[in-house]
């Protein structure tokens, strides 16, 4: 259903020595959606601490229409226009709602 939230989790995987301008460049565009996107409703990074070569997107967006508003987005579009040369291959998406009868925490 349209109208229902839509969870991601981004998997990025820096080049050999990019992590940190890979960082620069996430903290930024997060700095824009927090900015510019009402209906993204939750968007940080973390490192894996088993991984230290992948950086850990969550992200949740109010419905359909602003996931497609966000990808669209110039902050989204200039992102991946500077990040691809810094990723080692191109990130893994993984979609979901959350399970029945689960509410999640947020605690923000």
């Amino acid at each position: 259903m349209a109208s229902e939230a839509i969870n991601l989790v981004a998997v990025i995987y820096p080049k050999p020595g990019k992590a940190a301008e890979l960082s620069a460049l996430m903290a930024e565009v997060t700095q824009k959606v927090q900015a510019h996107e009402p209906d993204t409703l939750l968007y940080y990074a973390f490192t894996n601490e088993q991984n230290k070569d992948e950086i850990i997107v969550v992200e949740r967006y109010r419905n359909a229409a602003a996931l497609d508003a966000h990808v669209k987005g110039p902050h989204f579009q200039e992102f991946v226009k500077k990040a691809s040369g810094l990723m080692a291959k191109p990130f893994e998406l993984k979609r979901g709602g959350f399970l029945p009868a689960s509410a999640g925490v947020a605690r923000l």
